[in-house]
């Protein structure tokens, strides 16, 4: 009897250091899993703002077919344009057009680039509430101004034109 009760004992103890140790095992095997997944979507994003990055760089080193500059910053525009708020109207589906003139005084053609991105060309109402540039109604996603003259360009927003407090192109902040 006492040996039965000492089998039985061990067979219990070593059931349950199996289940210790499986539960482990499988603990370690999600972990490894988990980790592994997060560095491959971590090197997936890297890769995609490293291309995406390059691109940009690329198209900025290299010369333009009309010998255009390109600019995708705020430094840049300051150094090559000069840019104000021309004026802000109503659309009749509750949207507005913010125009904005821009100025080149350059020898050469200067041409804004990626003004579809998120932070290129937002709109501040009055609350202080940002809206990005709307996806359409002829809003481009460059826009070249040619040398010694001027372009105005009209920018869709879906926002009430009284509610327009700012205007942000490239991080410039301009007021109606």
């Amino acid at each position: 009897m006492r040996r039965t009760i000492l089998i039985a004992g061990l067979i219990l103890c070593s059931s349950a250091f199996a289940q210790q140790n499986t539960d482990e095992q499988e603990s370690g095997v999600a972990e490894t899993a988990k980790s592994v997944m997060s560095n491959i979507v971590s090197f997936g994003k890297n890769l995609m703002d490293g291309a995406s990055e390059g691109v940009v760089d690329g198209r900025k080193t290299g010369q333009s077919t009309d010998g255009a500059v390109l600019i995708n910053t705020l430094e840049d525009l300051n150094k090559y344009l000069e840019s104000d708020v021309i004026a802000v109207t109503a659309h009749a589906e509750s949207g507005c057009y913010v125009e904005v003139g821009f100025k080149n005084q350059n020898d050469f053609p200067v041409r804004l680039i990626d003004l579809d991105s998120s932070e290129a060309v937002i709109l501040i109402d009055q609350d202080g509430y940002a809206a990005n540039l709307f996806r359409g109604k002829g809003n481009p996603e460059e826009l070249t101004i040619p040398s010694n003259a001027g372009r105005k360009q009209k920018f869709y927003f879906a926002i009430e034109w009284d509610q327009v407090r700012e205007i942000r192109i490239l991080g410039k902040v301009m007021q109606p």
